[in-house]
């Protein structure tokens, strides 16, 4: 096959959407040297692939590429003239015109459902998912979860939608290197104990509660809050309340983490905390456990499916359950104990290989249904 996918959101080098792009590259080049991939996108990607022979990165700049006209008029064009069996829109979009079959990966539908917690340029996108569930071959939805919204939301996904997970990526493993773990810590200058929030400060994540929840547990317990990511939108309610708080010296703010440190940092944290109030996924919770690190995080949304057995499940809109999980992980070292052998044994039932062989799959699957 000569497949193509859209991988423009690489050039922002950040977590989300380019962190699932780069893995299941990544996962292609570990078990397929057979097919080509043509790499499409309208900036340069400012870090190294490492990607092998059969994967050709290709810029496309006409006309305005910073308007996305590139992705509507070259990018179909382009696909014609390299041969492609299949294009893939990791971003969740296709072009209006597409010569070839189409397939879509849909992350979560919080744009779509949500709206007031996301930026107003999202909107647009939202508009148009109909449009790209219509037009696409097929869907690949990351949860169970999602895949049950969207053919609830729009019933044009039935029938071709198919769930493949993600997974942790293999380097996310127990940091137990003292020195790489003093460098973390003295890099972020981090306390001593501490439980861990990374991911994106915005509305979803639920910050306000877990800020909420920890300031009531803050004096009994001899752990801080850690809060790790980069700052987002709508944030206003979050920075409020964490200034006119009395304990405010007990939680750290980071900023954004480097993606080669995030190993070390979560080995350094007693528990991860994760009480979003909607994922379509929640890979942050596999990349946790992958480090052998205790799990708090939400009963809603694709976060039971993801955790199992292997996280404590609090429900994000009560302060009262994410508060008595803290404490209930402050104090009790064996529950932690038995939570983190639990979570190894869940994050290695994830795998980018199958992610990738399943999605090959879905890439046969289109260009038949296309010929028949």
């Amino acid at each position: 096959m000569r497949i193509g996918l859209e991988i423009s959101p690489l050039a922002i080098n950040a977590s989300g959407i380019p962190n699932y792009i780069f893995r299941l590259l990544h996962g292609f080049a570990s078990i397929d040297t057979e097919n080509q991939y043509f790499l499409y996108t309208n900036r340069p990607v400012p870090f190294d692939l490492g990607l092998p022979g059969n994967f050709s990165t290709i810029i496309l700049k006409k006309p305005l590429p910073r308007f996305q006209l590139w992705f509507q008029i070259e990018l179909p064009l382009r696909l014609r003239k390299d041969g492609i069996d299949v294009f893939h829109g990791l971003f969740s979009r296709l072009p209006f015109v597409l010569p070839v079959p189409g397939v879509i990966t849909v992350h979560d539908l919080s744009g779509y459902k949500m709206p007031r917690f996301h930026k107003r340029k999202t909107h647009f996108t939202n508009l148009m998912y109909p449009f790209f569930v219509k037009k696409a071959s097929r869907i690949i939805a990351v949860s169970e979860f999602t895949a049950k919204e969207l053919g609830s939301c729009l019933p044009e996904a039935s029938g071709k939608t198919s769930v493949i997970h993600e997974a942790a990526p293999l380097e996310y493993s127990e940091v137990t290197d003292e020195s790489e773990l003093n460098r973390i810590s003295q890099k972020y200058s981090l306390p001593r104990r501490f439980f861990l929030f990374l991911g994106t400060l915005e509305p979803r994540k639920n910050l306000p509660g877990l800020l909420e929840a920890f300031l009531r547990e803050a004096d009994s317990i001899p752990h801080s809050l850690v809060i790790s990511g980069a700052i987002g939108w709508k944030t206003e309610e979050f920075f409020n309340n964490l200034k006119v708080s009395a304990s405010k010296d007990k939680v750290k703010l980071t900023g954004f983490v480097d993606k080669e440190d995030i190993p070390a940092l979560l080995s350094l944290a007693e528990v991860f905390i994760y009480p979003s109030l909607y994922e379509g996924f929640g890979l942050p919770i596999l990349e946790a456990m992958a480090c052998g690190t205790p799990v708090i995080t939400s009963d809603a949304a694709s976060m039971p499916e993801i955790a199992g057995d292997a996280a404590l499940l609090v429900d994000p809109r009560s302060t009262e359950s994410i508060s008595n999980a803290i404490s209930t992980l402050a104090n009790d070292e064996e529950k932690r104990v038995l939570m983190r052998a639990k979570g190894l044994q869940r994050a290695s039932e994830f795998s980018w290989e199958v992610t990738a062989e399943r999605t090959l799959e879905v890439y046969r699957q289109a260009i038949l249904k296309e010929k028949i």
